[in-house]
């Protein structure tokens, strides 16, 4: 399977699960109480193993490949869609962990906000209908309420 259609399906099945999810980009707080994080412990469990595969398929997708049809190429090509489905693995489990804390919804929401916007770019949805447009404003308004 082709490095692009691996991440297709990988943000299709995001998108098609509920796209709800930890977020990758931002780790969890050092500063948080122990309450949060005993509410939402297998949230921020997830995130971590989500965040390492997730990291680990981009890097992989930017490192030079071997010559096509050698064994060294199938051999990437075999790691790269394990782990490509591991990463849909891991984001299908973020979707079904509900979010008990208020810290939990954010890293859910700034996980939407990565990910959407890129299956948006990578497919030929558009990103104009309301039901997408519904689901960024509330990653937003999730996210910015953290700031404030």
């Amino acid at each position: 399977m082709p490095k692009a259609d691996a991440l297709s399906i990988t943000q299709r099945r995001s998108v098609l699960t509920g796209i709800i999810a930890a977020p990758f980009l931002v780790g969890t707080p050092a500063t948080a109480t122990a309450a949060p994080f005993q509410a939402d412990a297998a949230l921020f469990d997830c995130h971590q193993r989500f965040h390492a595969i997730y990291s680990a398929v981009r890097a992989a997708s930017r490192e030079p490949e071997p010559a096509f049809g050698t064994p060294e190429c199938d051999a990437r090509e075999a790691l790269f869609d394990k782990m490509v489905l591991e990463e849909c693995d891991l984001l299908e489990e973020l979707a079904a962990i509900p979010a008990h804390t208020r810290q939990g919804q954010r890293l859910k929401a700034e996980v939407i906000l990565a990910l959407l916007p890129e299956h948006l770019r990578n497919n030929e949805a558009s990103d104009g209908d309301g039901e997408t447009q519904l689901v960024l404003s509330l990653a937003r308004d999730l996210v910015r309420e953290k700031a404030a």
